[in-house]
């Protein structure tokens, strides 16, 4: 295929990245920008086979270890291969958001507690014991750091809907609580900030 007609591709497709495949085998993805800059130039896609990125995963791949690499190498498309190195398919960075999201305890009955603090008070067990004198449980939780700062967010998903008495004693223990969500506008909110990570990394 000449490099124009994989440039018409991207545009009709909407799409900032997408895989080349030859005779159902992954050969690496292909960037938008990299079909631009040479769409003038009579060069069909194989000659930009050393721009190609090796970018893929297995069909064993944890979910989560799918979410990461999209993010940490920028793609939106994910190709799922096999042994031998063929595709059998191609997993979009939303749908597999969402089925991360529906698959494991984000969703369900609870809510979310988002606690902000220094990085050097945060204590887990400390955290864990002060929930579990309330009868509840931790089901689910994930620290986020921000770049070049001291100050993280702890997002802690329990087992109940009603945690007004734990915000009360999270609170007299000098913890900053900056947010309580229910589950289903939780994930909403997340995938928001997912596609806005993923449109970054794909400008």
């Amino acid at each position: 295929m000449a490099v124009a007609e994989a440039f018409e591709v991207f545009n009709s497709s909407n799409e900032s990245d997408l895989p080349v495949i030859d005779n159902g085998v992954f050969r690496g993805i292909l960037f938008k920008n990299q079909v631009s800059d040479n769409k003038q130039n009579n060069l069909t896609v194989a000659d930009l086979r050393d721009q190609f990125r090796q970018v893929s995963v297995n069909e064993d791949t944890r979910m989560v270890s799918a979410l990461k690499k999209m993010v940490s190498e920028g793609v939106a498309l994910l190709p799922v291969l096999n042994q031998e190195g063929e595709i059998k398919g191609v997993m979009r960075a939303k749908h597999l958001w969402n089925e991360f999201a529906s698959r494991s305890s984000m969703l369900g009955e609870g809510s979310w507690i988002i606690l902000t603090m220094p990085k050097k008070d945060f204590s887990l067990s400390r955290i864990s014991h002060l929930i579990e004198s309330h009868d509840l449980f931790l089901v689910m939780h994930f620290v986020q750091f921000y770049q070049g700062g001291n100050v993280i967010d702890v997002h802690l998903k329990v087992n109940r809907e009603n945690v007004n008495e734990l915000l009360q004693s999270l609170q007299r223990f000098g913890y900053h609580v900056s947010g309580v969500i229910q589950p289903k506008k939780y994930v909403d909110d997340w995938e928001n900030k997912f596609e806005e990570l993923m449109r970054f990394f794909s400008t």
